[in-house]
């Protein structure tokens, strides 16, 4: 998970689980074994996610790896640094909704109980998100 939360950072994903394993570590605690421990895991890690996320300012995406002819390369590196910059453009609150349902495949009522919301409000953030990053891209980069 925290891989994706880092858009496929290996560097910052390794950073991010040892912080949120940290934390999860010095929560241990206050964990009442009311959830499952994978559940509490990913709380800890959105939510240090979060912290990373108000902390610095957001930073492109990096180039996934292709096989694919140099032409594909670029345009898919313009339509990345596209998305970046309108996913960048979202609140705080809508981007972790988005990356949790749409990059991370949770369900709303999994990203809900991760971000301690009722699932309409997570569906109402993934929503709005969507027809924002609608707005800030074109049919043919959205897709």
């Amino acid at each position: 998970m925290s891989l994706r939360l880092c858009a496929g950072c290996y560097a910052d994903a390794e950073d991010l689980a040892q912080e949120a394993l940290i934390a999860a570590f010095q929560s241990r605690p206050r964990f009442a074994g009311r959830a499952k421990v994978s559940t509490f895991l990913h709380a800890v890690t959105v939510n240090c996610w979060r912290k990373r996320l108000r902390a610095a300012p957001p930073q492109a995406l990096p180039l996934l790896e292709t096989d694919s002819a140099p032409g594909n390369a670029i345009a898919a590196h313009l339509t990345r640094l596209s998305l970046d910059a309108a996913v960048a453009q979202l609140t705080e609150l809508q981007r972790a909704a988005f990356v949790l349902v749409k990059a991370e495949g949770l369900t709303h009522k999994e990203a809900a109980a991760l971000l301690g919301v009722p699932q309409g409000t997570v569906q109402s953030r993934v929503h709005d998100a969507t027809l924002r990053l609608r707005e800030l891209l074109s049919e043919e980069d959205f897709r």
